[in-house]
């Protein structure tokens, strides 16, 4: 199953914070919850969990036998056929039971990234430029988004839209979803190239923007652009952050587990 997931973020650096009594001292970053992940590590396999002890203790068992006392349970059986094919049934069926609940496992397959043309790369000089030009942000704002460019590691070769390169800045709703297109498209048409897969192939549309929400959906442009089936699943992911790319890449693991035939684009 193929996947593709296209991002725009921007990171902004991190607030520094000094310890009490004005020492100047930076605080260490906060330990993560070691207890409540153990917690959740072990209500997550508690099956596994109960049936340890038993296991070792068979395992121990096992391990103490002799020769001798695996030909007398050779001859038992033999001597038991009905026992013997009870215990073979049950354990066939209990292999079937697990291989049958257990989730599958899902892999990305390929990727595809979009890269804009020449005209859209921009210097940080250049960004603040446009800022100042745009006439909506104060000398504050000004400040701050000069420092997240210093610090958050965008060089002088930085892809920005035609909305922001415009002079003065046009963010308009028709600049972004002409931006969405260019991106989710180009992404697309790559993976669609890379990997052979068909557009009608496709089952399942994940689609996730942290800013950009228009009505229709992002993910009813790609499924009108590429003219998929009737049928398919689709999912917009709109308005929660940069978080939600993890949570659009964990929606289609879930619905590739649950499904055998969808493919997700």
């Amino acid at each position: 199953h193929g996947a593709t997931y296209v991002y725009a973020t921007m990171s902004a650096a991190a607030h520094e914070t000094t310890a009490g009594g004005g020492d100047g001292k930076r605080q260490g970053p906060r330990r993560p919850g070691y207890l409540k992940l153990g917690y959740h590590i072990v209500v997550s396999n508690a099956v596994y969990v109960l049936l340890a002890p038993f296991a070792a203790a068979l395992a121990l068992r096992a391990s103490r036998l002799t020769p001798s006392d695996l030909a007398a349970a050779r001859a038992y059986l033999l001597a038991n056929l009905q026992l013997a094919v009870s215990l073979v049934s049950v354990a066939t069926a209990l292999a079937t039971v697990y291989l049958a609940r257990r989730p599958r496992a899902v892999y990305l397959l390929d990727f595809a990234c979009y890269k804009p043309g020449p005209d859209h790369v921009v210097t940080r000089e250049t960004f603040m430029e446009q800022s100042n030009k745009a006439g909506v942000f104060t000398d504050d704002n000004l400040a701050f988004q000069r420092k997240i460019l210093e610090r958050s590691g965008l060089g002088q070769g930085t892809y920005f839209p035609a909305a922001v390169l415009n002079s003065p800045p046009n963010p308009c709703m028709a600049e972004a979803r002409r931006e969405a297109e260019a991106v989710m498209f180009g992404a697309i048409d790559s993976l669609l190239a890379k990997t052979g897969v068909r557009a009608r192939d496709i089952g399942v549309v994940v689609v996730n923007c942290s800013l950009f929400n228009p009505t229709p959906s992002l993910s009813a442009m790609v499924v009108n652009h590429y003219k998929l089936r009737g049928n398919v699943a689709s999912y917009n992911l709109g308005g929660m952050g940069c978080s939600a790319g993890l949570i659009s890449i964990d929606l289609a693991k879930q619905l590739l587990q649950i499904s055998r035939w969808v493919r997700v684009g």
